[in-house]
């Protein structure tokens, strides 16, 4: 692993994504921005979908980071729901390869292992150990964005990444 790396952290969403940029290392790491990207409900489906597209473009221009993390999508009950993610995710990897970046993907058990060390943690035990690895003092506005930022979290304080392995 590098000594110092920066990283986008995403929690992939349709109507909110989950954005953090992170550096540091498996040691120590640091939050330098975090935000949620929300779309309207009023658009289209495709004008929400370059929404996002072009948020991430403008983050990754402006933070300059040389991997992204993603969660791995869970498929629940609600496939409708799951598509329109699936296609989120897939306009921010397709950002993510336009600009270089290695992508890194990590499952919702392997984010709660990292955080808590503990698989099945529940939210708001990985939001707490989120903010307290991070010494943050306020928690931002959306859980979208703790969960990015866990998400990064889990990329930095990991010993060997993940490389993105296709089906």
């Amino acid at each position: 692993m590098q000594n110092n790396s920066r990283v986008l952290g995403i929690d992939p969403g349709f109507d909110r994504v989950g954005v953090a940029v992170m550096e540091g290392s498996s040691s120590k790491q640091t939050l330098l921005f975090s935000e949620c990207i929300q779309t309207s409900a009023k658009d289209l489906h495709e004008k929400r979908l370059e929404t996002v597209g072009k948020r991430i473009r403008e983050v990754i221009k402006e933070w300059e980071p040389t991997s992204l993390s993603i969660e791995k999508l869970f498929f629940g009950q609600n496939t409708t729901s799951a598509i329109k993610v699936a296609e989120a995710r897939g306009v921010i990897l397709y950002e993510a390869a336009c600009a270089g970046l290695e992508v890194h993907e990590y499952t919702p058990q392997e984010i709660k292992i990292a955080v808590t060390g503990y698989g099945k943690a529940a939210k708001n035990e990985v939001e707490t150990m989120t903010l307290r690895l991070l010494n943050l003092k306020t928690k931002p506005k959306h859980d979208d964005e703790v969960d990015a930022i866990a998400v990064g979290v889990t990329h930095l304080a990991s010993s060997t990444y993940k490389k993105k392995i296709s089906p």
